[in-house]
């Protein structure tokens, strides 16, 4: 088992929030609740109800989103259809679980086309027949050449603009390109589709002959999949889901109230699974804090009180 600490914050009053990673096994673990979770500071064990411990996993809280780009470049046949709409309903009915998902179209031209966007939903019904994919099956090109770095510079923009900006820590991002070929329009170059990728996860999804090349891999830093054509979706689209799905079930939102009072100290972060044979595995992670202007109870000094 593994915990990584993706990050800490710790502001006064005394409140220290942080987002932590779990593999169990190389897999992201069953639902672990507060009981899972130990919290010591200089190696003592904090007492969960004294400190107000609290764990959320990561997939429930608001304003993550997904960008899905999809090349739209040559206007899809009649028997392409079936299999996209399915394979594009599949992948948004997977993705708004817990990301709101916006579904966009580039081809040759400067602009992406926006197509629909879909609120998170966990109660979501399968999507069906549905107006946004339809209306992405019946896309007419307005410019035949395939612009993809200039997509992926825009749809790096679009993703930004949507995730939200003011919670506990920041949102997950996911921008998913499917593309049926590489770049030919030269609007953007290389470096600049690079530099858009960076401090963002990735996926490639490459249809068509062209899928065999693997130059543009790095486009799917997070992870690339193939299909030979739009009508051999399916399993490339299934594993592609579960790959941007796993981050979210990994990781865990933690926090509790420092008794700490000031200085610098070493928080430990432990997590226990218990096997069904009885057997308690653990991991832990270590992170530094810093205490300046802590007080009593994370609350903050009313400003009209005096020390005496």
């Amino acid at each position: 088992m593994l915990v990584e600490p993706v990050s800490v914050k710790a502001t006064p009053p005394g409140r220290v929030v942080a987002l932590v990673s779990v593999s169990d096994r190389g897999a992201a673990p069953e639902d672990l609740s507060p009981d899972n979770f130990e919290v010591r500071e200089g190696d003592v064990a904090l007492d969960p109800s004294s400190i107000q411990l609290r764990v959320q996993p990561f997939g429930q809280l608001a304003g993550h989103e997904a960008v899905v780009l999809v090349d739209g470049s040559r206007a899809f046949a009649d028997a392409e259809r079936a299999p996209l709409g399915a394979a594009l309903s599949q992948l948004v009915d997977r993705l708004r679980f817990h990301q709101a998902v916006t579904l966009l179209a580039f081809d040759g031209s400067a602009e992406l086309r926006f197509i629909a966007r879909y609120p998170r939903n966990q109660m979501a019904p399968p999507l069906g027949k549905d107006p946004g994919i339809e209306r992405l099956l019946g896309y007419k090109p307005r410019d035949s050449s395939s612009s993809l770095y200039s997509a992926i510079v825009s749809g790096r923009k679009a993703l930004d603009a949507r995730l939200a900006k003011d919670g506990p820590v920041a949102p997950l991002g996911s921008l998913v390109i499917v593309a049926r070929g590489p770049d030919l329009a030269g609007r953007a170059d290389e470096a600049a589709a690079r530099a858009a990728l960076e401090g963002q996860r990735s996926y490639l999804l490459k249809v068509g002959t062209w899928s065999k090349d693997t130059s543009l891999d790095w486009v799917g830093d997070e992870g690339t999949r193939a299909a030979a054509s739009l009508g051999t979706l399916g399993t490339p689209v299934d594993e592609l889901a579960r790959l941007i799905d796993e981050e979210f079930l990994r990781r865990y939102l933690v926090s509790y109230c420092s008794p700490a009072r000031g200085g610098r100290r070493t928080v430990e972060w432990i997590v226990k699974v218990h096997d069904e044979d009885g057997t308690t595995r653990k991991a832990r992670a270590e992170s530094e804090l810093d205490a300046t202007g802590f007080n009593a109870s994370c609350r903050a000094t009313p400003a009209s009180s005096s020390a005496l």
